[in-house]
């Protein structure tokens, strides 16, 4: 029998965990950095995964106004033009928006997948469906190559690139798909993961954060940050604080951004638990 490995941590007695973390983090930063109006629209109004699968499975529908149900066997099913998504497909889609918005190439994205088809959903392509896939995503999603050609523009001007929250970075790579990939990449992923340590934009003057966890005086007193990552945090706190202690720690995390003078606020997903690999939702 295999056990998770975050299975085998555990919360001291009378004590849980409390775990936060940005939803789609680096999806949100991407469509407003792209200014891509469909993958902000189904961000704000849909499930961006479910959405993604359509168009690249089920084209005739995929500019329905969708109302997605979750099936009992995980499949989403649009209440309004009765298309229905499989676990499956909706991972595919996933997938897709993750890779092709890094620019990862198809054959590459092949081997991703390929890599994790003895995991649910046990999804295998090859890789003439993953350039077909990416067609379509990029046929579905017009504002992404655009933002592409505005990287590649500006590093052929300075070889510099800024984040929405000032944080400079030159590259110095060969010119090619490489480097095309690394800086595409650089914005994102740095941009989430100032906005989940702490970092104040000038625009807003809103701290909080990590950083802002840590300084909450219930944290300091009962509880402690266990782990963090680039979008996530975790915290050991007492039972019997969760209830008082989740909210705050929630309303630090959960902080509007703004990217090309537009304003949002990434969703904050919550769990708890005593053992790390088998936290439950948390509802505030």
């Amino acid at each position: 029998m295999k056990v998770k490995i975050r299975s085998q941590f555990i919360a001291t007695p009378g004590y849980t965990f409390i775990a936060f973390d940005l939803s789609q983090a680096e999806t949100w930063v991407v469509a407003h950095l792209a200014n891509e109006a469909r993958m902000k629209d189904a961000l704000i109004n849909s499930d961006i995964h479910t959405i993604t699968a359509c168009a690249i499975f089920y084209p005739q529908h995929a500019h329905c106004s969708h109302l997605w149900r979750k099936q009992p066997d995980n499949s989403r099913l649009c209440l309004t033009c009765n298309t229905n998504i499989s676990d499956a497909e909706r991972y595919l889609g996933k997938s897709s928006n993750h890779g092709n918005s890094s620019q990862m190439s198809a054959g590459r994205w092949t081997q991703v997948i390929n890599s994790d088809s003895d995991k649910p959903p046990y999804v295998t392509v090859t890789e003439s469906e993953a350039k077909r896939y990416r067609q379509t995503w990029l046929q579905f999603y017009p504002g992404i190559p655009n933002w592409w050609r505005n990287i590649e523009a500006g590093l052929n001007e300075s070889r510099t690139m800024v984040t929405p929250y000032g944080r400079e970075r030159t590259f110095f790579d060969n010119w090619g798909s490489s480097l095309f990939k690394e800086a595409t990449a650089f914005v994102p992923q740095s941009t989430v993961a100032d906005h989940a340590f702490g970092c104040i934009q000038r625009e807003l003057g809103i701290a909080g954060g990590i950083l802002g966890i840590s300084r909450l005086p219930d944290v300091r007193r009962y509880g402690k940050i266990v782990n963090t990552s680039h979008d996530s945090v975790m915290l050991e706190v007492p039972k019997s604080s969760v209830a008082d202690i989740a909210p705050q720690v929630y309303a630090q995390f959960r902080r509007p951004m703004v990217v090309n003078d537009s304003t949002f606020t990434i969703p904050v997903d919550g769990e708890v638990g005593e053992r790390w690999g088998e936290l439950e939702k948390l509802t505030l």
